[in-house]
């Protein structure tokens, strides 16, 4: 009886202790709550040490990837240029998180560099879709997919020009220039779409490739020579990410590219070149330091990524005007703007 009078004393006293000290914390708390102010920094310095890093630490994800082996189409009238398009769209905006258009609340906002490699991806992706279509008849189906996929891809819900007139966002449009990029492919395996594979049309995609790296280097050259002895640079990071999503982006589409020209390209004796154009293209893409510098081109202690990215670029660009050139002698005719 002893011990269980005990034990029940000694019960007794361990809940009255855990409810005083309850009652302190509770105490303590309120009183700290009970000031807004500082209510208010408490949450605020949640937010900027929990809420935001860790989001954009988990959202953060810039896939530059030179190694993936593409099956070519299951019939052999679809294009494998449509299929990477397609692909690129999947992988961006329904795998990954779309981050060039999210608002100031969403982690990702913090985040630079992934939003300048995504929209530099989608820039080429962008320019690629409107030489492609040259391939298919006036009428056919890429012109309007073509035009999907040059959406703002910075608009998330509402109008760039007025910020309260609802409009459709940039994933939602590239999210259905995706369906109709897998019907299209299947009209091509339908007969239902031709594609004409002519080298004139080679040379256009190649020309307008080659005008948009172009736009890279002359970017590229032109922050180095206003930047390079800057101790406050804070933009070579987006420059270098943008230019070297464009550059990624067409590394896959003139992969495929390749596929779905490859007897012209054996036929014309251009196979060599164009592996150093994709060579070039991944060298550029696999540019990947913890940090970008933009240093002095003298510099001997650090390195400058921008002027890497630009030699990688140039020699894409020579490849590919001397692949024109030799396409032109081949055609007999000189490549203009259609």
């Amino acid at each position: 009886m002893d011990k269980i009078i005990n034990f029940l004393i000694g019960t007794k006293n361990f809940l009255i202790k855990t409810l005083i000290g309850l009652k302190d914390f509770a105490v303590a708390t309120s009183v700290f709550v009970a000031s807004w102010w500082r209510g208010i920094i408490f949450a605020l310095l949640l937010i900027l040490f929990l809420y935001y890093p860790i989001g954009a630490f988990l959202v953060n994800n810039i896939d530059r990837n030179t190694d993936y082996n593409f099956a070519p189409p299951e019939n052999h009238l679809q294009s494998q240029s449509v299929e990477i398009m397609s692909y690129i769209i999947d992988r961006e905006v329904n795998q990954k998180t779309w981050t060039p258009n999210l608002p100031f609340f969403f982690p990702s906002a913090i985040l630079d560099n992934m939003p300048n490699f995504q929209l530099g991806m989608f820039d080429a992706l962008s320019d690629f879709s409107y030489s492609f279509r040259n391939a298919f008849p006036p009428d056919s189906e890429m012109k309007s997919i073509s035009e999907f996929l040059s959406y703002n891809g910075k608009i998330w819900m509402f109008s760039p020009e007025n910020k309260i007139t609802p409009i459709s966002s940039a994933n939602k449009m590239y999210r259905d220039g995706r369906k109709k990029l897998k019907a299209f492919n299947q009209s091509l395996a339908d007969n239902k779409e031709v594609f004409n594979k002519r080298p004139a049309d080679l040379a256009f995609i190649l020309k307008r490739a080659g005008e948009n790296i172009a736009k890279s280097i002359d970017e590229l050259e032109e922050h180095i020579n206003e930047e390079k002895n800057s101790y406050t640079d804070t933009k070579s990071d987006d420059v270098f990410f943008y230019n070297q999503g464009k550059l990624y982006a067409y590394y896959l589409l003139l992969n495929a590219v390749g596929q779905d020209y490859k007897d012209l390209i054996v036929a014309n004796n251009l196979y060599t070149r164009w592996a150093i154009i994709t060579k070039s293209l991944a060298d550029a893409s696999n540019i990947a330091p913890l940090y970008i510098r933009d240093a002095s081109l003298n510099s001997i202690v650090a390195p400058n990524h921008l002027n890497y990215l630009a030699l990688y670029a140039l020699k894409a660009d020579n490849n590919i005007q001397k692949t024109i050139r030799k396409l032109e002698t081949a055609t007999g005719t000189i490549v203009n703007d259609y």
